[in-house]
């Protein structure tokens, strides 16, 4: 018993010596050797130990060390390897290292330059963190991934630059660098993530490769970046203040998580049909921010992404709208109106109309009305059909903006449905909305109800949204009856506005037989306009003499 006593008293001192094991003493530096393929790492003196190489100034790692007549290679600088390690003002790495591991500098706070070689791919979390002396580093054109934190709260480094090697910029790797004012970013990063330079208050601008696909939240927040920061896949960031204008670049596809958080000065944004991504907290506390419209193209509306819009009172969702996640629309008590396109109710997560009231009115396509008042989100508000406005009028009109038409058409005697078609120049479908005899949308073209004589209407007016800036299109409506035989078509183009500006309307009549008149385009003084019937209009509609 006393023999089986004293052998496992010598095991456990062997397994507590294994786990505090600091490696062996090389000259000036501790490393793990490996007697298989002859590597080592050089590693830490005292882990977990403020006092980790007291006194070291200068390490130069060697490419190689020899031990007991044995040469090793020195492939690695291991995590927490110089860990603490205060005194340390420069470090020479040799090529033979490929990888920096986690936190192998951690906190050297008095390390004011380091020299990379090109035989490094990767450098580790924490790796240079707290490196608060360090101006200046060299990352070399080996290197394909910045690991989390690596540069974290480096406040003395002042430029950077990522080599066109680097795919990936890791969480926070450059965060808090308060000094930094100059970075450059190499054509094959893809990813940037979350805050990877957040609370770099000295850098005022930066440039995005368009190879940049995926941009994490607040990358910028607490930054001095005073113009918006994109590329043609991503838009990442709107500063608060930025009083410009928020219609968003059309090819954009995300908007990453908070681009556009506490942007209390915007009172409108345009999202163009190419973003398919509403990030998380994206327009978080635009408190001044009125109605919104997403795009048909987006298919989910991220966590939180509107919380906190206080003044929005109106919300358009598109016709690809599947989820609405956590608490997107949270505390936008002030909504009156939500415009749903989809046939399908979409998805509501936990809370993602948080304290909004149950008089809200929800309007959706007239054939789902009954499949949107039976939901159990949906059902408890009021659940209206989506449906044109009644006007006075005896003609089709189209009145562009930069990216939506109202649309103006007469009532058509005896129709059933009316049919409304937009095209590009190419001759590709944009939209197809079908209308029954009251005006009010279904998206089908069939199933419409007889027209109710009790509430007949000279004409509707509906507003076609999401349509791309300066463009022309192509419209053809044409109203239906109960067997869905035409009785009369309209068909003509138009062209939406660029800054602001009308770029045309061009229209022929309907073909109704109901005394309207062919009309064609005349120039006149260098102004187009319409001639119809003995009189001339201007593009807009308005008689001229």
């Amino acid at each position: 018993m006393k023999q089986k006593l004293i052998t496992l008293f010598f095991a456990l001192a062997a397994s507590v010596g294994t786990m505090f094991a600091e490696g062996t003493k090389i000259g000036n530096l501790y490393y793990n050797l490996n007697a298989t393929d002859q590597t080592a790492e050089v590693t830490c003196e005292l882990q977990y130990d403020e006092n980790n190489y007291q006194g070291l100034t200068t390490a130069n790692i060697p490419a190689s060390v020899t031990y007991n007549g044995t040469t090793y290679s020195v492939t690695s600088i291991g995590d927490k390897a110089f860990e603490n390690c205060s005194s340390l003002t420069s470090v020479t790495i040799l090529n033979s290292v490929t990888s920096i591991g986690n936190s192998a500098f951690y906190n050297c706070s008095s390390l004011t330059s380091v020299t990379i070689p090109d035989s490094v791919t990767s450098i580790g979390y924490w790796a240079f963190g707290g490196c608060s002396g360090l101006t200046s580093v060299t990352i070399p054109n080996s290197v394909t991934n910045i690991g989390n934190h690596a540069f974290h709260d480096c406040t003395g480094l002042t430029s950077v630059t990522i080599p066109n090697s680097v795919t990936s910029i890791g969480y926070e790797a450059f965060a808090y660098c308060s000094s930094l004012t100059s970075v450059t970013i190499g054509n094959s990063v893809t990813s940037i993530e979350e805050g990877a330079f957040s609370g770099c208050s000295s850098l005022t601008t930066m440039t995005i490769p368009n190879s940049v696909t995926y941009i994490g939240g607040w990358v910028f927040e607490g930054c001095g970046i005073t113009s918006p920061v994109y590329n043609s896949h991503v838009f990442a960031y709107m500063p608060p203040t930025y009083y410009g204008n928020y219609s968003i670049v059309d090819g954009i596809e995300v908007l990453s998580d908070g681009a556009f958080k506490n942007c209390t000065d915007m009172t409108s944004v345009t999202i163009p049909v190419s973003v398919t991504n509403i990030g998380r907290w994206t327009f978080e506390n635009c408190s001044s921010l009125t109605s919104v419209t997403i795009p048909n193209s987006v298919t989910s509306i991220g966590e939180g992404a509107f919380s906190g819009c206080s003044g929005l009172t109106s919300v358009t969702l598109g016709t690809s709208v599947e989820v609405i996640e956590e608490y997107a629309f949270g505390a936008c008590t002030a909504i009156e109106t939500i415009t749903c396109y989809s046939m399908r109710p979409p998805t509501a997560n936990n809370g993602a109309f948080a304290n909004l009231d149950y008089s809200t009115i929800v309007y959706v396509p007239a054939d789902y009305l009954n499949t949107y008042k039976i939901h159990d989100f949906w059902g408890v508000y009021d659940v209206r059909p989506i449906g044109a406005s009644k006007t006075e009028t005896t003609e089709v009109k189209v009145e562009p903006t930069a990216t939506t038409a109202d649309v103006i058409w007469p009532a058509v005697e005896n129709a059933a449905t009316y049919e409304l078609v937009i095209k590009d120049k190419n001759g590709n479908v944009v939209c197809t909305l079908i209308f029954n005899a009251n005006g009010q949308l279904t998206q089908i073209a069939f199933g419409a109800s007889a027209r109710d004589n009790t509430a007949q209407a000279a004409g509707f007016a509906f507003t076609v949204t999401g349509l791309e800036e300066g463009t022309s299109y192509d419209l053809t409506i044409t109203a239906k009856d109960a067997n869905e035989q035409p009785i009369a078509t309209y068909s003509g183009s138009f062209t939406t506005t660029s800054e602001g500006v009308p770029t045309g309307i061009d229209n022929t009549p309907f073909l109704s037989g109901e005394g309207r008149g062919e009309a064609s385009k005349i120039l006149r003084n260098g102004e187009v306009l319409i001639l119809r019937d003995g009189k001339t209009y201007t593009i807009q509609g308005i008689v001229v003499k």
